[in-house]
Order: C-alpha cells, then sequence, then structure tokens
C-alpha cells in the first residue's frame, strides 16, 4: 500500500484503520505523571527564567522559535543524551502497522542509537497555533507512536509521548492499542515545575526499560 505520511492521519483515522482505543485510566501514564522528583535551587532559577521568557513570547514566536528558545532549552536541562540513549529532533521515522506502511519526521524522539535513531522510546510534536489548526497534532503524535511501538523490540514496554500547542502540553501512553492523554499543562504557569519533573521522570524509565 502507499505510504502514508504521519501528518496526513487524524484521530478517526487511526481508530478506523488499526482499532487504536482510548482509555480514561493507563497504569504506565499515571506512573509517569505522580513523581517526586527533586527539582534544585538552578533549578527552580532557570524555570522561572523559561516561563517568564514564554509568557512574554509565546504569542509572538513561530514554530521554530518555540522549539529553540523555550523546548530545546527545556530539554536540555533533563539531558537526555547517555551513552544507551539520547536525543533525536526531525529525525525521519517509517514502519509497517498491520501492512500500512507510514513515515514522517519527528519533531523530537528519544531513541537508542549512537549515530541515528533505533529504538523510540518517547516521541513529541510541537505545534505553535493554539486555535484554527490545519492538522491533527494528537493523531500525528498516535501514528508516531505506533510506528516506535512497531520498531521498539520490547512489547512490554509503553511507549511515551508529548504534543505541544503553543504553552499548552499533554503527556501520552501507547501499549496495546491502548493510549491515554493527560490533562494540559500550562508552560505559563506553576505547572512548569510539573512537566520538567514528568521529563526527568521520563529519563529515569527510560534508563530502565534500555
Amino acid at each position: 500500500m502507499k505510504n502514508k505520511s504521519f501528518k496526513y492521519w487524524s484521530r478517526q483515522d487511526i481508530a478506523d484503520t488499526f482499532g487504536l482505543d482510548t482509555k480514561t485510566q493507563c497504569q504506565d501514564l499515571n506512573n509517569w505523571l505522580t513523581n517526586e522528583i527533586q527539582i534544585s535551587k538552578e533549578e527552580e532559577k532557570e524555570l522561572i527564567r523559561l516561563k517568564e521568557k514564554l509568557r512574554a513570547n509565546v504569542d509572538i514566536w513561530n514554530e521554530q522559535e518555540l522549539i529553540i528558545k523555550f523546548i530545546a532549552l527545556l530539554m536540555d536541562m533533563v539531558d537526555f543524551d547517555t551513552p544507551k540513549f539520547k536525543s533525536f529532533a526531525n529525525r525521519k521515522l517509517s514502519g509497517k502497522i498491520d501492512g500500512e506502511e507510514v513515515s514522517g519526521e519527528v519533531d523530537l524522539m528519544i531513541a537508542s542509537g549512537k549515530y541515528e535513531p533505533k529504538a523510540p522510546y518517547f516521541c513529541l510534536y510541537e505545534y505553535k497555533k493554539e486555535q484554527g489548526l490545519d492538522r491533527d497534532p494528537y493523531g500525528q503524535l498516535l501514528i508516531a507512536m505506533m510506528t516506535a511501538a512497531e520498531l521498539n523490540p520490547n512489547k512490554d514496554h509503553p511507549i511515551y509521548g508529548a504534543f505541544v500547542i503553543g504553552r499548552n502540553w499533554f503527556f501520552l501512553t501507547l501499549k496495546n492499542r491502548e493510549y491515554c492523554i493527560s490533562d494540559e499543562y500550562v508552560a505559563t504557569r506553576a505547572d512548569i515545575f510539573d512537566i520538567y519533573g514528568t521529563l526527568k521522570k521520563l529519563k529515569e524509565i527510560i534508563a530502565v526499560m534500555v
């Protein structure tokens, strides 16, 4: 079948084609979001700086500026680059799901691999526009996560994901064709500490998975 790019997949397409089902409760998501990650005074100071920077500019920045001036700095604080896994930006992910060929570029991926991503554990998509989206970021992330699940050798582990629309962050887990999504976390509020703690917890989770 013809290869269909991630950007053309909607949640309805995914449900119709693959039977992917959403759940209201997923233990993997609960375990991820319920964390007691310690944040140092230095980290707290930098998070407050980033929060205020975002508050002043989120309606001005385009997508690349939001990535470079906020998301990348937040991810760098966590530092996902380790000997066993690292972060990859704008890398292509492709595979087959039930015989359907799919592919696309992922804004940010945490995966094993020294020079290129091999087994993906986490996918993130970013969208600047908070209203009037002409694409379905939710669906685009889900199809990328499903592809990551097909490529990951350990099917017992969930795939983690997030999509960012302006100031709002949403976290997802996917396992066995079922997924859950969090409520929004607003990065221009005190939620930024929860966002950061969730990303730090993700690093700990992936370190156990590899």
